[in-house]
């Protein structure tokens, strides 16, 4: 699905985050990014979704199609849940599904929309300014959006933080149930969102990446901490 090769990344050019990462993202799967704090995950992601700017790489290519990160023909393809969101403060969710949806230019199932709010717990916050949300009433705006936009690419920084036992447990099954329609990729501190969603992960350190299958691994924890 999507081929990065030799990507580095950077603040300023005397420190490189990424040091010329490669990495594949096969289709309908889940992929978790994990690493330790300052690994450069967040990095990682807001240069995929085309926020961060000062990057370099030497392949870049969406189902064998050269492509840019900020290019207009990729965000179509792709939807980032941020760990902070601080667009859109005044408009409801109500507001703001419909607008996206136009952007990316999809047709909303708002029988799967309703189910996801029961889901999340959101029904009687769906006409509340973002703004005046919590923190986790927050994020399920973008969640509910992003599973409802069907995008092939769904990448989730952090996504539980600030949820509750409830919309985390549903949050598990909406991401391994998101594998009929694409591929997502997590950052994720939270071992057990790990056990129970992913196929792979990609492990950050020290500005490099390696990939590991985790079916192939019996006891995840003590792999990952190895590892880091």
């Amino acid at each position: 699905m999507l081929k990065v090769n030799k990507l580095s990344a950077w603040y300023k050019e005397d420190n490189i985050i990424l040091k010329e990462i490669t990495f594949h993202l096969k289709n309908n799967t889940v992929v978790g990014l994990l690493g330790l704090n300052g690994a450069g995950k967040t990095t990682l992601i807001n240069t995929i979704s085309g926020v961060h700017k000062s990057y370099s790489v030497n392949d870049l290519k969406y189902y064998g199609n050269e492509i840019k990160f900020d290019g207009i023909e990729w965000k179509e393809q792709r939807y980032t849940v941020f760990t902070e969101e601080q667009a859109f403060t005044y408009w409801s969710f109500r507001e703001y599904l419909p607008f996206v949806a136009k952007v990316y230019k999809k047709q909303i199932d708002y029988l799967r929309v309703e189910k996801l709010i029961k889901g999340f717990g959101f029904d009687k916050y769906k006409d509340y300014p973002i703004k005046d949300l919590s923190t986790g009433n927050r994020k399920k705006i973008f969640l509910i959006t992003g599973f409802a936009l069907e995008l092939p690419l769904l990448i989730l920084d952090e996504p539980l933080d600030g949820l509750d036992y409830l919309a985390s447990e549903f949050l598990y099954k909406e991401i391994v149930g998101y594998k009929k329609y694409g591929t997502v990729l997590m950052s994720s501190h939270i071992a057990e969102s790990i056990e129970k969603t992913c196929d792979e992960v990609l492990v950050l350190k020290e500005g490099k990446i390696r990939t590991e299958n985790l079916s192939e691994i019996q006891d995840i924890r003590a792999a990952v901490e190895g590892w880091l």
